[in-house]
């Protein structure tokens, strides 16, 4: 079993190790948290499932993950609230997980914690630097010391460690016990990555046929909504009003960056060939590497700002520093020309650039402001609250759970599952990220089944147009196919009908058809149709073509053989990974959850 669990997929909980070791003091803590005022429970900022999440024990974690991050860099000014924000997510889980080990009755012996600590030591022992010989962990020195009598090494915090992860490691070895890879599995995944084909085309896109959508009436718009009830149907779907405080920089924070960049300035113009050696050591631009070298540009399309400072100087100057929203910049003009034929002028440039971060006086006015916001969007709603306070909103499209698109939710899941457990008018917590504190209100939601077509109408006018589209392009790929048979050739029949010609090669069964893109009913056909001949017209997602099959590549059954053991273990670990990302998002979608964090930490 211990080996079992030493070479199968880990799906490592980094928030249950972080809450042990904070427990036993083996990392160090830091950061900034306010002290505990009021709300739940005394002391408790959570329950998840009923269980109390103490102050102290998410406190820990919190500074915990600021302590691992300040190890790589400098922490901003700010960062802490969506840092905690982080912590939060994995406290989350990490309930989750020690619920479910304590649900099962899984328990673990003192020989399983000691053949553990033999076997398969913890990521932080294998990473001390006692244990490593040329950068890398040495099983053998490992053993040497866990074998001396003498040791020094704190073994019973090690065991501890493992006493206390060594179950969770169970619950997942239990919940990924089911996944099951059979033969045809392997096969299968052997032929889409090693069949292959080369095929000549002629595409014809369906964006490329035009419509005439003044004729298309509210009765067109509902019989296709009638006759596609499938494109209308789905699960439950939410769409947000949403309005952001930014975290700004202010005037001294612009004064110290510009300083900066005055002394970075003054050093190439004493030295003007120095100016790539700074960009590479200061410059945080994309040009840096290069040393802050950039590409040739249409003066026109410029920044405002970089236009305005570049028009009074001449090849060869550097310019002032120049201000943008959140980033200081210096640049060298290097060279100014016309365009012989168009008359437009270019420039060439070298540039430094640094951001320039909110000091601790801009991050407070901001989380003052994020507060007043959600005292007064709780009360009249956002967008009232929003134009009070200066701040643009914006609304989203419906969307379904898990489907929003959106990197806020992606980051924090359960700011999204609140949007669809919350009462329609409920205003979200903050949510705190690198540019700024979010603010949600559930604008309407709808229940799962056919949408109604005054919610879908828009949507269905688009699709009937497409298919529209689409049919235009299968009708030209069925004429230009009855013309190559009549015997001209496929260049002229391809120009005639708005059709492009194209070659894909090693075409696989994946669904990519080259620069087409997916198209998979299309690929599949392709698949099943002889070396030699063109196609019948082949109509998909985005495209109809008529397709000539130059080759197909059939793997041998030795290349099998020698395949089939990498791709079962990749395809059982990736389901493996996958029933337990199943499990945990089950775990926390059902999850009863109490927030009391507002009432314990700043915004």
């Amino acid at each position: 079993m211990m080996q079992a669990m030493r070479d199968n997929m880990k799906v490592v909980i980094w928030a249950t190790a972080i809450a042990f070791l904070v427990g036993f003091g083996v990392l160090q803590l830091g950061g900034v948290l306010n002290p505990p005022t009021h709300g739940g429970p005394a002391g408790v900022i959570a329950k998840i499932n009923g269980e109390p999440v103490r102050y102290e024990e998410f406190n820990g974690m919190y500074k915990n993950i600021l302590n691992q991050l300040r190890q790589s860099r400098e922490i901003k000014e700010g960062e802490d609230s969506y840092i905690r924000e982080q912590a939060w997510s994995d406290m989350i889980t990490s309930k989750l997980v020690q619920q479910e080990v304590r649900r099962r009755r899984i328990t673990v012996t003192p020989e399983e914690i000691k053949t553990m600590v033999r076997v398969a030591p913890p990521d932080f022992v294998m990473q001390a630097p006692g244990f490593q010989t040329n950068g890398k962990f040495d099983y053998r020195k490992y053993l040497a010391e866990l074998d001396n009598p003498n040791s020094q090494v704190p073994w019973v915090q090690v065991e501890d460690y493992v006493a206390q992860t060594l179950p969770q490691q169970k619950l997942q070895q239990e919940i990924v016990a089911t996944a099951k890879v059979s033969e045809a599995d392997v096969r299968e995944r052997f032929q889409l990555l090693n069949k292959k084909m080369n095929v000549r085309y002629i595409c014809f896109a369906a964006d490329s046929f035009v419509v005439d959508t003044s004729k298309i009436g509210g009765a067109d718009i509902e019989t296709y909504y009638r006759s596609h009830p499938e494109e209308f149907t789905g699960p439950p779907e939410v769409t947000l009003v949403v309005t952001m405080v930014p975290r700004r920089p202010k005037e001294p924070d612009f004064a110290v960056a510009r300083e900066r960049m005055m002394g970075i300035r003054e050093q190439i113009a004493a030295l003007p060939d120095s100016f790539p050696r700074y960009a590479r050591t200061y410059s945080e631009a994309g040009t840096a590497e290069r040393g802050g070298d950039g590409t040739d540009v249409l003066y026109s399309q410029l920044r405002p700002t970089f236009a305005a400072a570049i028009k009074v100087i001449q090849p060869g100057q550097l310019t002032d520093v120049i201000r943008e929203e959140r980033s200081v910049h210096l640049l060298r003009l290097d060279k100014r020309w016309n365009d012989p034929k168009t008359g437009q002028m270019w420039v060439h440039y070298h540039e430094i650039a640094f951001r320039v971060e909110p000091g601790a006086d801009a991050v407070r006015d901001a989380r003052k402001s994020v507060q007043d916001l959600v005292a007064d969007a709780r009360k009249h709603g956002i967008t009232k609250a929003a134009t009070r306070a200066g701040l643009p909103t914006s609304q989203t499209p419906f969307f379904r759970e898990g489907n929003s698109k959106n990197d806020v939710f992606k980051r924090f899941p359960e700011a999204e599952r609140w949007a669809f457990k919350a009462k329609v008018g409920s205003v979200s917590s903050p949510i705190p990220t690198e540019n700024g504190w979010y603010l949600y209100e559930i604008a309407d939601r709808q229940p799962a089944g056919l949408r109604p077509l005054t919610q879908a109408r828009v949507f269905a006018r688009e699709r009937l147009i497409y298919s529209l589209q689409l049919a235009r392009a299968s009708e030209a790929a069925k004429q230009a196919a009855a013309l190559m048979a009549t015997g001209v050739n496929v260049i002229e029949a391809a120009k005639r009908f708005k059709g492009v010609e194209g070659i894909a090669t090693s075409v696989t069964r994946n669904g990519y058809l080259g620069s087409l893109g997916r198209e998979p009913e299309i690929v599949g056909s392709l698949f099943s149709s002889p070396a030699g001949t063109w196609t019948r017209p082949l109509t998909g997602n985005n495209v109809a073509v008529v397709a000539y099959v130059m080759q197909h590549e059939r793997p041998k059954e030795e290349d099998y053989k020698a395949q089939a053991t990498q791709i079962r273990g990749a395809l059982l670990n990736s389901a493996r990974q996958e029933r337990f990302q199943d499990w945990l998002e089950s775990a926390r979608k059902n999850a009863r959850i109490e927030d009391f964090r507002e009432n314990y930490f700043e915004v």
